[in-house]
């Protein structure tokens, strides 16, 4: 094992309510004479407190981050850790909420049935650091983070090879901090961070982690909530555009490589704490994301104050074979301050929902409206109505299609109405409808 951590260090981050290290941390205070909450303070108190030694060239990671080394066969990396009581917040949430959150919800907006079955107790909340974002045989997972209920809190151990020859005990000492783990969470994990470390255990001769799990990936959920609105569903967009939540001091994603590679040349290990604590706040930000999806899909009105918002939601209703919910996910929408645009996009997702269900009473009265305007946007409502008048009313009433589709033909052509598919193709539809609609009635003698 490595040499200890300083005392006076853990002793000085014990009383900021954090802990880097395998045991336990005292408990954090409530609340600060600032009106902050515990783990708002301790964000702060992590980056306003690392360590400085001017008079040092180097700072060694011991010092730097203390914790211990893990060894494994001839080989170690170095383990740090922290523990958050599920009473505190962070972005908003308490982080029990995450951790007995709907997982039926979580499986319907995901759209994955196995999430339903998942035990967030038992469930690993994963994210890594890592040398690049190619993938390959070249990029490394130099940090692996991750956050796990245990013994009444919520724990975070992170795993930090110091050189590539550490790997193979980092994936050993990763695989048994996931005993007793069946459950997988991570932000775009699927796509980056699981197979590149699928990779690397292959390179090891080591099973993949969790393989098999129920894998609740929170970038493909967000993105169907949050996708129309914002321009990036990033974590840190979603923490600030979602949650209210500005990160101090943060270091930016590219700045991560550059960082640990500086590390691997002058052993100075002061850049890497920004890395560690921007992993820490990673993990409790997924946390609180789970929360605040899986309340988006069970009660929306306690949770989504955007009309596009709830139009996503709505379509994610739609799939998950609740049509009902869609229809007023829809009208929802329309009551949350949409743009004419956006409102016209909801009536037509509000309409052919209620097609699709059967409501025909519902769809053709939103078609009349859309129609009736005094400047019609759109040709579909026209288009629509004339197809229900000839084929789905009982009984049909084929002078209204045909009184409809010559009043949709009027307003293309006097460039009132422009189809998408264009005025000249717009036309032709047009005129096929309406002299099979004349064929049709001049062989009923009407």
């Amino acid at each position: 094992m490595g040499q200890a951590p300083d005392g006076d260090l853990l002793a000085r981050l014990a009383r900021l309510g954090v802990q880097l290290g395998t045991g336990g941390i005292a408990r954090p205070e409530r609340s600060g004479d600032d009106g902050t909450d515990a783990t708002q303070r301790t964000s702060r108190s992590f980056l306003s407190h690392e360590p400085q030694a001017p008079h040092l060239a180097v700072l060694p990671l011991e010092e730097a981050l203390p914790g211990a080394d893990w060894p494994h066969l001839s080989s170690r990396c170095w383990v740090t850790g922290a523990r958050r009581p599920l009473d505190d917040r962070h972005a908003d949430e308490l982080l029990e909420a995450g951790l007995t959150a709907s997982t039926s919800s979580l499986a319907a907006l995901a759209g994955d049935p196995a999430l339903a079955g998942m035990d967030l107790e038992r469930t690993a909340f994963l994210d890594t650091e890592t040398t690049g974002l190619a993938g390959g045989a070249g990029t490394y997972a130099f940090l692996i983070g991750i956050g796990r209920l245990e013994g009444g809190c919520f724990h975070v151990r992170q795993f930090f090879m110091r050189h590539p020859g550490e790997e193979q005990a980092q994936l050993a000492a990763v695989a048994e901090w996931l005993e007793g783990c069946s459950a997988l969470v991570t932000f775009n994990g699927r796509s980056f961070d699981m197979p590149l470390l699928a990779s690397r255990c292959t390179v090891h001769r080591r099973r993949p982690f969790l393989d098999g799990a129920p894998h609740l990936d929170l970038l493909p959920a967000a993105r169907r909530v949050w996708r129309r609105r914002l321009d990036s569903c990033s974590l840190t967009s979603l923490e600030r555009e979602i949650f209210s939540t500005h990160r101090q001091d943060d270091v930016p994603g590219w700045l991560i490589p550059y960082r640990y590679f500086r590390y691997q040349q002058d052993g100075d290990a002061r850049p890497l704490v920004g890395i560690f604590h921007h992993n820490l706040l990673d993990i409790l930000t997924m946390v609180s994301l789970t929360a605040r999806l899986a309340r988006a899909w069970q009660a929306p009105e306690d949770t989504l104050d955007h009309g596009l918002d709830w139009l996503s939601l709505a379509r994610r209703y739609e799939l998950s074979g609740d049509p009902a919910r869609a229809i007023a996910a829809c009208e929802g929408a329309l009551t949350r301050g949409l743009t004419l645009i956006e409102a016209d996009e909801a009536r037509q997702q509000l309409a052919l929902i209620a097609r699709r269900a059967g409501d025909w009473q519902r769809a053709t009265g939103i078609w009349r409206e859309l129609a009736a305007e005094p400047q019609p946007r759109r040709l579909y409502p026209f288009e629509e109505l004339a197809k229900y008048w000839e084929h789905r009313a009982s009984p049909p009433d084929l002078s209204r299609a045909l009184a409809i589709s010559e009043e949709a033909r009027a307003h293309v052509a006097a460039g009132a109405l422009r189809p998408r598919r264009g005025v000249r193709l717009g036309l032709a539809e047009l005129d096929h409808r309406i002299a099979r609609l004349r064929r049709r009635l001049g062989a009923s003698g009407t």
